[in-house]
């Protein structure tokens, strides 16, 4: 073997590791995620490199995001943000990188499963540290204590926030139900519904309503999916008996709200309505190619509305909306070829799913991953979960998976895999 095919076949090596590394990484350390992204981005490079094939492997989502890419470029229009505005690139850049790896260096299907039990065995992790906060009052991995609002724990895990805990559980929980619902049996069952039964246990004491709302949605399109009457049946007790269990505070202060909305939106005060008002304020100055890619927050107090209510103040925020969020940064040019980017993922996923027998690996995974991604960009109605670093990652990397999940299919994986 030749220096040059060493380099290659470590390179490889590389590569075939950090995918399955990466997913267990991402649940509790976005500095180890980092490194391990970062080692994976180099190998593939150098592979790419030395093999003279410089061409990212295509995409059901290539082109959409290239032109998101694109967008997000032209809508930059002030400078002195150039810092933001180059940051906000090298993190497109960053999750470009990251899906077409993923999709692109699936070897076989031995590879795809340990990608998916290292993401499930990350989640059994985490929500095992979610567990133990909230019996002892701070996580077992940074010793971090769970937030206290309204007089009730919310836990965070090893997540810096409470918000960004139940992004990531209602995102990738769907998966560990489906697995355990529609493929594996025995053992391997039990241990998969106990992965579920913890993940949605933590997500329930997150008592965030964005995140709940979005997995209880996600859990009915999966039942309809598989046409199982017996999880909606479920699902139905769960609403209906839900609200009578929750704490004394909670229902104190759901009393205290003045409106439904008001009770989905608010946490405390009233200030996402001057949030959402003053994004809609941003968008109505800059339609069509918004104020600048990672410029929202700087931005912000030159649009902000004359808020009478909760912080008066010239503290940033997001804009506790994807959708508001991406219009505020680069337009509804930007936001339009987002929705082509869905569009374009779901069509692709659809097509693949319909050619899936039922109670099969893929299969399974197939409706987990769709519906953790729709629940996700539901929660996303009332969290900017694309704009944090750590969950930003954690979906374009769940996105890499199910685009490999297409792969394996193309390639013709076995029939009952």
């Amino acid at each position: 073997m030749s220096k040059k095919e060493k380099i290659v076949f470590y390179c490889e090596r590389i590569i075939y590791w950090s995918t399955i590394l990466i997913p267990f990484a991402l649940s509790f350390s976005s500095a180890l995620l980092n490194i391990i992204l970062g080692l994976l981005i180099t190998a593939y490079f150098f592979k790419k490199a030395l093999s003279g094939d410089y061409r990212l492997g295509r995409t059901a989502i290539t082109l959409p995001f290239t032109f998101l890419m694109l967008i997000s470029i032209i809508s930059i229009r002030d400078f002195s943000h150039w810092h933001a505005n180059m940051e906000g690139l090298g993190k497109l850049l960053k999750f470009v990188f990251s899906f077409t790896i993923f999709s692109e260096c699936v070897v076989d299907l031995k590879h795809f499963k340990r990608i998916v039990i290292s993401l499930m065995l990350g989640l059994l992790f985490v929500a095992i540290d979610g567990v133990y906060q909230l019996q002892f009052g701070v996580d077992f991995i940074r010793r971090e204590a769970y937030d206290l609002v309204i007089g009730i724990p919310r836990l965070k895990a090893a997540f810096p926030h409470t918000n960004l805990f139940a992004l990531y559980l209602g995102l990738v929980s769907p998966l560990g139900l489906s697995l355990a619902l529609y493929f594996y049996q025995g053992k391997k069952k039990l241990f998969f519904t106990i992965i579920s039964i913890l993940a949605v246990f933590c997500l329930v004491f997150t008592f965030c309503r964005g995140a709940i709302i979005g997995f209880l949605l996600a859990v009915i399109l999966m039942a309809v999916l598989q046409r199982d009457k017996l999880l909606l049946m479920l699902i139905a007790i769960a609403v209906i008996t839900g609200p009578f269990m929750l704490p004394s505070t909670v229902k104190d202060w759901v009393k205290s709200q003045n409106s439904f909305v008001g009770v989905l939106l608010n946490s405390s005060g009233r200030d996402r309505d001057f949030i959402y008002k003053t994004t809609v304020n941003m968008i109505k100055h800059h339609p069509l190619i918004g104020v600048g890619v990672n410029t929202f927050c700087v931005n912000y107090p030159l649009y902000k509305v004359n808020q009478i209510e909760g912080n008066t103040g010239n503290r940033q925020y997001y804009a506790h909306n994807n959708f508001l969020h991406l219009a505020g940064e680069t337009g509804l040019i930007g936001l339009g070829i987002f929705f082509w980017l869905l569009f374009a993922l779901f069509r692709k996923w659809y097509i693949v799913h319909k050619s899936l027998k039922s109670k099969t690996f893929l299969q399974a995974c197939s409706a987990g991953l769709f519906c953790g991604i729709v629940g996700f960009l539901i929660n996303g109605m009332t969290e900017s979960g694309l704009y944090y670093s750590k969950t930003a990652a954690i979906f374009w990397i769940v996105v890499g998976i199910m685009l490999a999940l297409f792969k394996m299919k193309e390639e013709g994986a076995g029939p009952n895999a």
